[in-house]
């Protein structure tokens, strides 16, 4: 009971997205600190991408990728579109963290040309370092490319 207990307090105040894969180690249990907002599916394309609007520094959302690629491809992966605009054209930080997969991180203009991507295979967490227009909207790809079914992911604003 003891366990529990502590378990519970400790989960306090993070993001309710776990990773509760069969396959994963059922002691242990994945989270972040509480989000901004989540992840709303369906989201995967850029033409579904979840509207977070407007985002100041320090912001942060959660998802959870329920299907990693395979065969070191990205087939069958579920892939989350966001679309975004920043406060500042001053320069920035997004840091996707990750936990049960290697997840890659790209930035497309409001067109669908790629800007930035974030794909270092077996890197724990993915950093991308720019200055993007607040007058335009932006869309982030986050996919798996290996992993758990499950992976969960934050995207944060730095």
């Amino acid at each position: 009971m003891r366990i529990l207990v502590v378990a519970a307090v400790l989960l306090i105040g993070c993001d309710p997205v776990v990773d509760d894969d069969d396959a994963a180690d059922p002691t242990v249990i994945y989270a972040f600190p509480e989000a901004d907002a989540t992840e709303d599916e369906p989201n995967d394309t850029s033409t579904t991408a979840d509207s977070l609007g407007v985002i100041p520094i320090d912001y942060a959302v959660t998802g959870e990728s329920t299907t990693c690629g395979s065969d070191g491809t990205f087939d069958g992966a579920d892939i989350d579109w966001l679309s975004f605009t920043p406060t500042s054209a001053d320069p920035i930080r997004l840091r996707l963290d990750m936990r049960g997969g290697d997840l890659d991180l790209a930035i497309f203009d409001a067109d669908g040309v790629l800007v930035a991507d974030g794909a270092t295979a077996g890197v724990e967490d993915e950093e991308l370092a720019l200055a993007l227009d607040p007058n335009q909207v932006w869309l982030a790809r986050i996919r798996c490319f290996l992993g758990n079914d499950g992976a969960i992911w934050r995207l944060r604003l730095l």
